[in-house]
């Protein structure tokens, strides 16, 4: 498979899908569309690309039978009992076409506070990366039923441009109603199609008001959202359900509207909150074998440690130590007595000792930190404050 040029490195990609694409004017989801959309998908999926799938829908599949005591368009309770109904359709309809295409999906509804949480943030992130692992495509939607005003995300635009960051993705695309980005309203004659956006561009001059009835966002919510993941160096795209290929097109072709990215912004610089959450006076001693595995950007297995001190838990973020210094700092798959019992241990022994396996990992390479990768002024001061604690 050959990617368009801005996407030819392309390993990891979140695609969200509005109400509006995947739903006809009645309602009724359009299967043909759907259809389309999980094919290509499935054939990322076997050219190696991992795929984070936003989808909408569920309210609008919901909606159509309330038939009796209808609450009123706008009220919060409409979109909670719509959604209960609509979520269990939407995904039964999707794992079944996934099954067609030998592939296996799963669903994961979220709300403001598990991306406002740091715990449930790394529970969440944890979770979808054992997913991606296992070439299994997380659905993602907002939990719709149990949301409001103060833990609503706001629209999928937004949740699909949090769990590209979350998941350190290498770009987002959005499908909806329009080729991409216009310069006015594309129904007006003189509308101008905007190909692609330089990162930090100027776009307050645009009309961009027209909203499909179907979804709660419109193109200003999806420019919204894609330019908060260009600055931390995701490569954005707006494109149309109308193409053949939903997904595929505007991955392999010049289609849609492409958002460049912040260039010189530093994929490691999107771990730089570990420094913020770790606990004090807890750290994880490994050995020379796992320091170099760590410096290469490996993760951290069982067999690489020789101690621990400290009181942690799983989710926790705590510094990491060799030779007398912490030289970085990961988020812990185990908690402090747990990782005692295994230390030393092969990772395929995890489960007979401990009766479970949270991971084969100690700490997963996405949730660690080498010291040298913070940005210029971070690395002296927490390299200090690091070796106090690891001596501690």
């Amino acid at each position: 498979m050959k990617f368009r040029e801005e996407l030819k490195s392309l390993k990891r990609i979140v695609v969200k899908v509005g109400s509006n694409v995947i739903t006809r004017k009645n309602g009724k989801l359009d299967t043909r569309k759907l259809r389309v959309i999980v094919e290509d998908i499935s054939e990322l999926v076997e050219n190696k690309v991992e795929v984070v799938f936003v989808s909408s829908g569920a309210v609008a599949v919901g909606t159509q039978f309330l038939k009796k005591h209808m609450p009123r368009k706008g009220r919060i309770d409409l979109q909670q009992s719509a959604s209960s109904i609509g979520q269990p359709k939407l995904l039964n309809i999707y794992s079944r076409l996934f099954d067609e295409n030998d592939k296996i999906c799963s669903q994961i509804l979220l709300t403001h506070d598990d991306f406002k949480n740091r715990k449930r943030f790394l529970h969440a992130k944890q979770t979808i990366e054992v997913l991606l692992r296992n070439k299994i495509i997380p659905i993602l939607n907002e939990n719709d039923s149990i949301s409001f005003s103060e833990i609503t995300v706001g629209d999928n635009d937004h949740l699909a441009a949090q769990a590209a960051q979350m998941v350190e993705a290498d770009a987002l695309l959005v499908i909806t109603s329009e080729k991409g980005l216009y310069d006015k309203d594309p129904s007006h004659k003189d509308s101008k199609f905007i190909e692609e956006v330089k990162y930090n561009a100027d776009l307050c001059m645009l009309d961009m008001e027209s909203k499909t009835s179907a979804g709660r966002g419109g193109m200003q919510s999806k420019v919204n959202a894609i330019q908060k993941v260009t600055h931390v160096g995701i490569k954005g795209l707006i494109s149309s359900k109308k193409n053949n290929r939903i997904v595929m097109d505007p991955l392999t072709k010049k289609m849609g509207t492409y958002f460049h990215p912040e260039e010189t912004y530093k994929p490691e610089h999107r771990k730089a909150w570990l420094i913020t959450t770790k606990k004090q006076f807890c750290h994880i001693e490994i050995d020379e074998g796992a320091y170099e595995a760590l410096m290469q950007g490996k993760s951290l297995l069982p067999i690489g440690v020789v101690n621990v001190e400290g009181r942690f838990f799983k989710g926790d973020c705590v510094d990491i130590v060799y030779d007398g210094n912490a030289f970085a700092q990961g988020v812990s798959e185990y908690d402090a007595k747990e990782i005692k019992r295994i230390k030393d241990k092969h990772s395929k022994e995890i489960s007979n000792i401990l009766g479970f396996n949270n991971s084969n990992e100690i700490i997963h390479t996405t949730n660690l930190l080498i010291n040298n990768d913070l940005k210029e002024g971070l690395n002296d001061d927490n390299n200090s404050k690091g070796n106090e604690r690891a001596s501690s």
